[in-house]
C-alpha cells in the first residue's frame, strides 16, 4: 500500500493530559480527541485502500516530484498523511474545549478563540517547517510549497476553499495571534519555533517557487490541493458519522464484480444479434442482417467502436461520434462495461447529462438491461435535484429487502450518507453535478471528487456545454483522468474535436476511424430531406409558417413543430388547438414546464396515436426523447440543435418522404449567450452551413468554430486562456475557477412560482397542491426531525413539489403564502390553458391582494 508505514506525529509525546481533550459529544458521552484523529485516519487508509489510490498518489508524485530523490518522496507522503491525522489537533484549544465541549477541566477559559482549525493549521506547520529545515537545495522549495498547500486545506476544513495566495498572505498574522496567545493550547509541549515575521519574509520565496512549479503544472497542482480537500473532510466525515451512528462505514458503493454486470448485459437480444453480426463479418457465422437494415449499421458501429477501444486502453480519453439514432446509448453502456472487464481498478460509472431528459431515458435502458436482477438494479442511482434519496433499511448494509409484514425502518444517516459521497456503483447526474465535483469549492461538492478517481465516466452531448469554456474543459478533463486513473467517453452525434484546442497530449483516441460510413450512409444521411425554403421569404413567417403545417396535417403524417421560446410554442399550439376538429389530429404541446408525469404521458400519446398527432415543442425534444415523426418544422438555432432536431424525425429510419421545414422567427441571442454557434456565419442564414447540414460535415464546421474559439482565447482580456491558467489556476484562486467552469451563468433573477393545482399521478392517483404544500411547509419547519432524516424526507417531497412549481422572470402579483424564494397562489387554474400552463395569461392578469394564512 502506498502509505504503509507513514511515520504519524507522536500526539502523546507533544501534548500533556492527552486523554482529557475531546472532539465531539454525543448526549452525555464524548469522544477523545486521540480516538478521532486515529478514527479519521483509519478512514482515509480505508479510502485508499478500497478506491486503489496507489495509482494515484503515484501520478501525483511523478508529475509534482518530478526526477527527486526517494526521500523527498518519502518525505512528501508524511505531509500528506499528517496533514489527514493533524487535522483537529487545534481542538487542543482549551475555548474549544471548555465552550464547545463543555470541558469543566478548563473551566478558567477565556472563551476569546474558540475555533480549532487555524490552530490545527499553525501547529502542523510548526512542526513540519523544524523538519524540512534540514533537507537541502529546491527540494526544500518544493516541500515548502506542499506545506503550505496542506496547511491551508487543514485550516479550510470546515469551510470552502477560496484564495490560497488570500491565506498565505494573512497566514503570518494568524501565526502570531496564536503564538501570543500561548495560554489558548497550555498542554502543548512541541517547540513553537515559528512567529509571524518568519512566514512573511518567507512568503515571497513560497510565492515564487509556487509559481515556478505552476509554470509546467498548474492543473496537476489544483487537482492535488482539491484530491487533499477532498479526502480529508471525507474521512472527517466518515468518522464522525461512525462515533454518532456507532455504524461502521465499510461500503462505498463501489463496483465490486464488474463481470456480474457484463455478462446480464451480454445475454441482452440486442448484444446477441451484435455478437452475431461479428461473427459473420469473421467468416464464423450465417447473415441475420440485410443489407437496407439500420441494425446492421449500428452493429459495425458497436463493433468497431469496441475494437478501437480495446486497441487503445492505454489511452484515457475516447471520442464517441456517431449518427443520431444510431444506438449511442447501447455502445456506450457496452464500451463502458469493457473498460471495467479491462481494468479491475476501476470500480465506479457515472453518466453525465446535460438534461434531466437523458437521465430518465438511460436510467430506463440501464433498468431494462438489469430487469431480472434486483440487486443490480438497485445499484443504479440518478442523482439529481428532482429525484428521492435512495433509502436503505436499517436492518440491511446494501440494499432494502421488505419483508412482508414487517415494515420497513429507515436508515436516514446511512441514506443521507450515501447521496452525499455518491456511494452508489452506477450513478447517473448532470453536467452541473459533475462540474461542481471537479470544480466546487464547498465540502458537500468536493466529497464526490475521491469516487471519481478510478471511474469510468461517459459524458453525452457535450457539444451542449458552454463553447466559451470548451478550451477549459478539455485541458481539465485531461488532466483530471490522466492523474486519478479515469476513463472518460464522449459522446455526441455533433462532436466538437476538443483536442484542436491545443490540447496536443496523446492521451485522446477516436473510437470510430472512418466517421463518414456512417454518417454519410443512405440510411442516416438520407433519412430525412431538408427545406429551407422558408429562411429565404421576406413575408410574415408566422402566417406563412401556420399554412404549411395545415397542408402537411391533411397528410397521413406525424408532425412536429419545435420554437425556441415556450411563449412561441403557446401561441402556435393555441392557434392550432382552436381548429383541431377541422384538421383531424390530436394537438400536444410539451415545453420544459411540464414535469416528468407530463412529459411522459405526452410522449406515450405519440407513440400510440399512430399518425393522427401534431407535436408543437420547445427546445426540450432536441435530446432524450424518443419520438419518431414524419414531418418536422423547426425554427433555426445553432447547428446541434438542428441535427439533434432531425434526429426526431424518421428515427427508425423505415419511412418514406420524411421532410423537415426550418423558419426564423425568435431570437436566440438569449438562450446562446457568449455562444459562438449563434454567429450568423455558423447558422442556417448561410448557404454553407446548409450544406454541412445536408452532408453531415459537422468536422469543417467545427474547425470554424474552434479557429474563431483559438482566436478569443489569445485576445489580451478575461478570456485569455494563458492568463487563466496563469493567473486563477496556477495560484489556486479556487471561487474564481469555479466562476469561470460554471456552465449556467444565474445573470437572470429567475421566481419559483407553486401553484394550487391537480396533478393526477402515473398510478392514477390525484395529487393536490395545497396539500403538498401544507407537509412541505411543516417539513421545513419542523425542527425536532435530526438532520438526515430531515433531508431525507425533504428529497421525498421534493419531487411531489416539481409538480407544481414553474420558473418565471417576471413576477409582480400578490400571492398567499410563501416558504423563503417559493410563492404559493391559490386559483391557479386561470393561468392554464388545456392543463398547459400560460406566461402570457400569468403576466397579463391582474393581481390580488396577500393574506396571510
Amino acid at each position: 500500500m502506498y502509505f504503509e508505514d507513514v511515520e504519524l506525529f507522536k500526539l502523546e509525546d507533544n501534548i500533556s493530559e492527552l486523554d482529557s481533550f475531546f472532539a465531539h459529544t454525543k448526549g452525555g458521552e464524548r469522544e477523545k480527541l486521540k480516538d478521532h484523529m486515529d478514527l479519521v485516519y483509519k478512514y482515509f487508509l480505508r479510502i485508499v485502500k478500497q478506491k486503489n489510490l496507489d495509482k494515484v498518489f503515484r501520478n501525483l508524485h511523478e508529475q509534482l516530484l518530478e526526477n527527486q530523490e526517494m526521500e523527498v518522496i518519502e518525505f512528501w507522503k508524511e505531509l500528506f498523511c499528517n496533514a489527514i491525522y493533524l487535522h483537529d489537533i487545534g481542538k487542543i484549544n482549551i475555548d474549544f474545549q471548555y465552550f464547545r465541549m463543555k470541558n469543566k477541566k478548563f473551566k478558567d477559559a477565556s472563551q476569546e478563540n474558540p475555533k480549532h482549525s487555524m490552530l490545527s493549521s499553525i501547529l502542523y506547520f510548526n512542526y513540519y517547517i523544524g523538519k524540512i529545515r534540514s533537507i537541502e537545495g529546491e527540494a526544500k522549495k518544493l516541500l515548502l510549497v506542499f506545506l503550505y498547500i496542506n496547511s491551508y486545506v487543514i485550516s479550510k476544513h470546515h469551510g470552502e476553499l477560496n484564495d490560497f495566495v488570500q491565506f498565505l498572505d494573512s497566514f503570518g498574522g494568524n501565526v502570531d495571534t496564536y503564538i501570543e496567545n500561548k495560554n489558548l493550547y497550555p498542554n502543548y509541549k512541541g517547540k513553537i519555533i515559528i512567529k509571524g515575521s518568519f512566514i512573511k519574509k518567507r512568503n515571497e520565496d513560497i510565492t515564487t517557487k509556487l509559481e515556478e512549479v505552476s509554470k509546467k503544472y498548474n492543473i496537476e497542482l489544483y487537482i492535488y490541493t482539491k484530491l487533499l480537500s477532498a479526502l480529508l473532510t471525507s474521512a472527517d466525515f466518515y468518522a464522525t458519522s461512525d462515533y454518532d451512528s456507532n455504524k461502521e462505514i465499510k461500503d462505498f458503493g463501489l463496483i465490486d464484480n464488474s463481470k456480474e454486470y457484463y455478462d446480464i448485459y451480454k445475454n441482452s437480444d440486442i448484444y446477441k444479434n451484435i455478437d452475431k453480426h461479428r461473427n459473420f463479418l469473421d467468416g464464423r457465422g450465417s447473415k441475420i442482417f440485410e443489407d437496407n437494415d439500420i441494425n446492421k449499421l449500428r452493429s459495425e458501429m458497436f463493433i468497431e467502436a469496441e475494437d478501437n477501444l480495446v486497441k487503445n486502453t492505454d489511452k484515457n480519453i475516447f471520442y464517441l461520434e456517431a449518427p443520431t439514432g444510431s444506438g449511442k446509448t447501447m455502445t456506450s453502456i457496452n464500451l463502458a462495461f469493457k473498460l471495467l472487464e479491462q481494468d479491475k481498478s476501476k470500480n465506479k460509472l457515472f453518466y453525465i447529462f446535460p438534461f434531466n431528459t437523458l437521465v430518465e431515458q438511460t436510467n430506463i435502458s440501464l433498468l431494462e438491461v438489469f430487469a431480472n436482477n434486483e440487486k443490480l438494479k438497485d445499484s443504479i442511482s440518478i442523482i439529481n435535484s428532482v429525484t428521492p434519496i435512495k433509502t436503505v433499511d436499517e436492518n440491511e448494509s446494501n440494499e432494502k429487502v421488505k419483508v412482508e409484514g414487517v415494515k420497513e425502518k429507515i436508515d436516514y444517516k446511512k441514506s443521507l450518507l450515501n447521496r452525499q459521497f455518491i456511494h452508489y456503483p452506477i450513478v447517473l447526474t448532470t453536467h452541473v453535478n459533475f462540474f461542481n465535483y471537479l470544480f466546487g469549492t464547498s465540502r458537500e461538492e468536493s466529497f464526490p471528487l475521491l469516487h471519481l478517481a478510478n471511474s469510468v465516466v461517459v459524458l453525452d452531448e457535450i457539444q451542449s456545454y458552454k463553447n466559451s469554456i470548451w478550451k477549459e474543459i478539455i485541458y481539465f478533463l485531461e488532466k483530471y483522468s490522466k492523474l486519478l486513473n479515469i476513463k472518460i467517453i464522449i459522446m455526441s452525434a455533433t462532436l466538437p474535436k476538443l483536442e484542436e484546442l491545443g490540447c496536443k497530449d496523446d492521451n485522446f483516441v477516436y473510437l470510430i476511424e472512418n466517421r463518414d460510413k456512417y454518417f454519410n450512409d443512405p440510411l442516416f444521411k438520407n433519412r430525412v430531406s431538408l427545406d429551407f425554403s422558408m429562411l429565404d421569404i421576406n413575408e410574415d413567417i408566422k402566417d406563412i409558417l401556420f399554412k404549411k403545417v395545415i397542408e402537411e396535417s391533411k397528410s397521413n403524417k406525424k408532425i412536429v413543430v419545435e420554437f425556441i421560446k415556450k411563449q412561441s410554442a403557446m401561441d402556435f399550439y393555441k392557434e392550432l388547438y382552436s381548429i383541431k376538429d377541422s384538421l383531424n389530429k390530436e394537438v400536444l404541446l410539451i415545453t420544459g414546464d411540464d414535469n416528468k408525469i407530463e412529459r411522459r404521458n405526452i410522449i406515450s400519446k405519440v407513440k400510440e396515436k399512430g399518425s393522427n398527432i401534431i407535436l408543437v415543442a420547445t427546445q426540450v425534444i432536441e435530446a432524450g426523447v424518443d419520438i419518431d415523426m414524419d414531418i418536422g418544422f423547426k425554427d433555426i438555432s445553432i447547428l446541434d440543435a438542428e441535427e439533434q432536431f432531425l434526429g426526431r424525425v424518421n428515427r427508425s429510419c423505415k419511412k418514406a418522404n420524411c421532410k423537415v421545414y426550418f423558419f426564423d422567427i425568435d431570437e436566440v441571442t438569449r438562450i446562446y449567450k457568449n455562444d459562438l454557434r449563434k454567429n450568423k456565419q455558423f447558422t442556417l442564414e448561410n448557404d454553407s452551413i446548409r450544406s454541412m447540414l445536408e452532408n453531415k460535415n459537422f468536422g469543417a464546421y467545427y474547425s470554424g468554430i474552434n479557429a474563431l474559439l483559438e482566436g478569443v482565447k489569445k485576445e489580451e482580456n478575461d478570456n485569455n486562456f494563458d492568463a487563466f491558467l496563469k493567473e486563477k489556476v496556477a495560484k489556486l484562486k479556487f471561487k474564481e475557477v469555479n466562476n469561470i467552469m460554471r456552465l449556467i451563468d444565474n445573470e437572470i433573477r429567475e421566481y419559483t412560482i407553486f401553484f394550487d393545482r391537480e396533478v393526477e399521478l402515473e398510478d392514477g392517483v390525484m395529487l393536490r397542491g395545497n396539500e403538498v404544500w401544507d407537509k412541505y411547509k411543516i417539513l421545513l419547519q419542523n425542527n425536532d426531525l435530526e438532520y438526515a432524516e430531515k433531508k431525507v424526507r425533504l428529497s421525498e417531497i421534493n419531487e411531489k413539489v416539481d409538480y407544481f412549481t414553474y420558473k418565471v422572470r417576471r413576477f409582480e402579483k400578490s400571492y398567499n403564502d410563501s416558504i423563503g424564494e417559493i410563492f404559493y397562489i391559490e386559483d391557479s387554474e386561470q393561468y392554464f390553458n388545456e392543463g398547459k400552463f400560460d406566461r402570457k395569461k400569468f403576466e397579463e392578469k391582474d393581481g390580488f391582494e396577500y393574506f396571510d394564512l
